[in-house]
């Protein structure tokens, strides 16, 4: 997979999720998000997973296959009553609780980094003031390039 194509974003997400992208068996390969999330992704773009406190670390990267703005009860069919989202039903209607509409990101291609890196490496190579984004943040290629990532 590429990395430095030229539509890569990053995300946060809980570790739980984050390292199920990556799973051997059965990965994560439905990402749900509510409001606008993502409006700008493609098919073909890459996400870089961030896994959020305690573990704090970029774990790897996968590719977006579509990315759809569905009302709630289709979306939980869509995603195999949550099997691809690695959700319960609970987890499910309390995360959309009160919501009409929620965003599917179905994935796929997921590539775990030969190591993690860390939160103070990506502040060390994007500037110590960084923080991880609160919904999506767009990589530009000066900042893929600066992880250096071995491949």
């Amino acid at each position: 997979m590429q990395i430095n194509s030229t539509h890569t974003y990053l995300i946060s997400v809980h570790p739980r999720w984050a390292a199920s992208f990556f799973a051997s068996a059965n990965p994560k390969s439905i990402e749900l998000r509510k409001g606008s999330f993502g409006a700008s992704l493609k098919p073909g773009d890459n996400i870089a997973i961030y896994a959020t406190m305690p573990v704090a670390e970029l774990l790897g990267i996968v590719r977006v296959l579509k990315r759809e703005i569905l009302p709630i009860d289709r979306l939980w069919r869509e995603s195999q009553q949550g099997q691809l989202a690695r959700v319960s039903r609970q987890q499910f209607d309390t995360y959309y609780a009160s919501q009409i509409f929620g965003v599917g990101v179905w994935v796929n291609t997921a590539e775990l980094f030969p190591s993690p890196i860390a939160l103070p490496r990506l502040r060390q190579n994007w500037g110590h003031r960084w923080q991880p984004p609160q919904q999506i943040q767009k990589l530009t290629d000066d900042r893929i390039m600066a992880l250096n990532i071995d491949r």
